[in-house]
C-alpha cells in the first residue's frame, strides 16, 4: 500500500526529474546519489505578472532564469483555490476523495485536511529524505494534529493559515508565525523572513543525505503590503495597488534569487564540477531538482480571480 502511495505522492516530481538532462540523470545513476527537491511556490500570483510570460512593468529576472533555464509546464489543470491545490500536490489525489474540493480552509474553521492520508514529506522521509516545509501551509491549523511537523516534515517554519499581515505576522491580531510547533515572535516582511530561512536551512544540509524543501511563500497574495522601498521600485505604474502588487512580486523575484544562489553555492561545495558559466553552474547542483509554480494563478487584469 504504502509503494503505491509512494509512487502518488511523487508524481510530480518524478514528472519533472524525467525531463532532467541525460548528463545529469547519469551522474546520479553513477554516484548513487538520490536527487536534492526544491518545490518553490508563490501564491496568488498571476500568470502574466512574470517577464517569461510577457510582463513589461515587472521584472522578475530570477523567475525568469529558472523558466529559461528548465523546463516549463504550460498546458495543465488545478483547482482554482489555495487549499485543494495544495492538498492534491501533498497527497498526489483528487481533494474531492477526502473533501477539501470546495473552498480554501476559512481561519474559523476546525477541520484539515484527513489525518488518514498519507503525504508527500511522509513518503520521502520513507526514502530517507530530509524534509521541511517554509513558509505558508494552509492544510488546517486549529488542531495541531493537522500541522506540519505532525504530518512527515522534520522542520517547520512559516503560517499555518491562509492569510496573514506581511509584517505582524499575523490575521485578526493572533500571531500565526511558527518553528517547529512552537510561536515565533519576531520582526520583518515574511517573505524576506521566508527566503532567509530557506538559505540558511540549504546551507545547514548535509552532503551526504538528500532533502525536500517546499518553500512556499505567502507572496503575492492578499493584503497587499510592500516595503516601502519596493514599493518606490515602480513609481512608473500609476495605480497605487498595482505599484504595491509589484513591490510584492519583486522581492519574492529577489528572495528566490537568494535561494538559488545558495543552492548553486551548495552544490559547488560538494560536486566535482568547478565550471563558472550559468548553465555550468547550475550543473554544480546536478542533483538538486528546482521546480516553480503558483498555488492559484489568475490572468492580468483579473488578479483576483483565478484562471481555470
Amino acid at each position: 500500500m504504502k509503494s503505491k502511495l509512494l509512487y502518488q505522492g511523487l508524481s510530480l516530481l518524478a514528472a519533472a526529474a524525467a525531463l532532467i538532462e541525460a548528463s545529469d540523470t547519469a551522474l546520479a545513476q553513477q554516484t548513487g546519489q538520490k536527487p536534492n527537491f526544491v518545490h518553490i511556490v508563490a501564491d496568488d500570483l498571476g500568470w502574466k505578472d512574470v517577464g517569461f510570460n510577457g510582463c513589461t512593468d515587472i521584472k522578475t529576472p530570477n523567475i525568469d532564469a529558472l523558466a529559461k533555464g528548465g523546463a516549463r509546464f504550460t498546458q495543465f489543470y488545478t483547482q482554482c483555490m489555495c487549499t485543494p491545490t495544495r492538498a492534491c500536490l501533498m497527497t498526489g489525489r483528487y481533494p474531492w476523495r477526502y473533501g477539501l474540493q470546495t473552498i480554501v480552509i476559512p481561519a474559523a474553521a476546525g477541520y484539515g485536511l484527513d489525518t488518514s492520508e498519507f503525504l508527500m514529506p511522509q513518503c520521502l522521509k520513507d526514502a530517507g529524505y530530509a524534509t521541511a516545509i517554509i513558509g505558508k501551509w494552509h492544510l488546517g491549523h486549529a488542531d495541531t494534529k493537522y500541522w506540519p511537523k505532525q504530518r512527515g516534515f522534520d522542520y517547520q517554519y512559516g503560517a499555518m493559515i491562509g492569510e496573514l499581515d506581511y509584517f505582524t505576522h499575523g490575521e485578526s491580531g493572533v500571531l500565526d508565525w511558527f518553528r517547529n510547533n512552537k510561536p515565533v515572535h519576531e520582526k520583518g516582511y515574511t517573505t524576506q523572513l521566508i527566503g532567509a530561512d530557506a538559505v540558511k536551512y540549504i546551507n545547514g544540509q548535509d552532503a551526504n543525505k538528500p532533502f525536500y524543501l517546499y518553500l512556499t511563500f505567502n507572496a503575492p497574495h492578499t493584503p497587499y503590503q510592500a516595503p516601502q522601498d519596493y514599493i518606490d521600485r515602480f513609481k512608473n505604474i500609476s495605480e497605487p495597488t498595482r505599484r504595491i502588487y509589484a513591490g510584492m512580486v519583486s522581492r519574492l523575484d529577489d528572495e528566490i534569487g537568494k535561494v538559488i544562489a545558495a543552492l548553486e553555492k551548495k552544490g559547488a561545495s560538494t560536486t566535482k564540477s568547478g565550471k563558472s558559466s550559468p548553465r555550468s553552474r547550475r550543473k554544480d547542483c546536478a542533483i538538486t531538482r528546482s521546480l516553480f509554480s503558483t498555488a492559484t494563478t489568475a490572468a492580468r487584469g483579473t488578479r483576483c480571480s483565478p484562471a481555470r
